[in-house]
């Protein structure tokens, strides 16, 4: 890959740091962005139009949620693996310490991260895996680096929802099979446009879905959509050992109410007793009046 390409693919994956840095207050953005820009010279990437830097904001703010809920539940047992983790700065935006947590991206984009997390302060239990998420030394590589019998949580923002197709989804299930048995670990899938055709006549919805398709160079928005149930109904069946909890976004641009409101992550996770499904069905219900904008 020539250093246009790099750039490109970099710029695109850094739509959602941008996005952040501007409607919310987070720790580490600004210092990311400014040295992303310092290193590479990129210039605001955004991929769609104004009102959909809605989706990205609320849903790193209740990902991010949902990530303080466990490292509360669990501190320093607790595992989180961040698939496909571009330059989101969830880790440095933890409140509590937690074991470990391990970013995995493309080679381009995680040695990147890794040089620019080097120059800004944190704590010692940040991990860099550079390789493709469906491939199984990817995996192999993430297992020396975790103890199973400790509950592990992975979270991907953007990627395997947005993206993935049904095989692909099916390939990361079989993949996390044998990381996710100790009690409290999970899978999280965000929710996404494809889950809603209810929604693609709306003309934000649809303009916004459009430059998606010529920005991103991915035509999984043309023809892959489902009904959210639908998506449920898969992931039961990939996680049938897994309890399915939904937990409602935070809400974010007042314009695009309308459609945040009504998305919710899915948490695919291992619960013996249902203490922890209870647990998580009450964040939802303190998540549903937030609202994360500037």
């Amino acid at each position: 890959m020539d250093k246009k390409d790099q750039i490109i693919k970099i710029q695109k994956t850094a739509s959602t740091l941008f996005d952040l840095q501007e409607h919310s207050d987070i720790i580490g953005g600004g210092e990311i962005g400014k040295l992303m820009v310092k290193k590479t010279g990129i210039e605001w990437p955004r991929i769609s139009v104004s009102a959909f830097s809605a989706f990205p904001v609320a849903r790193f703010h209740t990902n991010h949620s949902v990530l303080e809920f466990f490292a509360k539940k669990y501190g320093a047992k607790l595992q989180i693996i961040e698939l496909g983790a571009g330059f989101t700065p969830h880790f440095l935006n933890l409140k509590t310490e937690i074991g470990k947590y391990i970013e995995v991206d493309l080679e381009t984009n995680s040695e990147l991260k890794k040089q620019i997390m080097s120059e800004i302060p944190h704590k010692g239990n940040l991990v860099f895996i550079a390789g493709d998420i469906l491939e199984e030394s990817t995996w192999e590589k993430i297992k020396q680096e975790i103890n199973a019998d400790n509950p592990v949580v992975i979270f991907s923002e953007g990627v395997i929802s947005q993206y993935f197709n049904d095989d692909q989804k099916m390939k990361i299930a079989s993949l996390v099979k044998n990381i996710l048995v100790a009690d409290g670990s999970c899978i999280i899938f965000d929710d996404t446009l494809r889950n809603h055709p209810e929604l693609h006549d709306h003309p934000l919805i649809k303009e916004g879905m459009s430059k998606i398709v010529l920005k991103s160079g991915s035509d999984i928005y043309k023809n892959n959509f489902q009904t959210f149930d639908q998506e449920i109904k898969k992931l039961k069946g990939l996680f049938i050992d897994k309890e399915v909890v939904l937990v409602d976004y935070i809400l974010s641009k007042p314009e695009m109410d309308f459609a945040v409101s009504i998305f919710k992550l899915i948490v695919c996770i291992k619960d013996s007793d249902g203490r922890i499904t209870s647990e998580l069905l009450e964040l939802s219900n303190q998540n549903k009046p937030k609202r994360v904008w500037k």
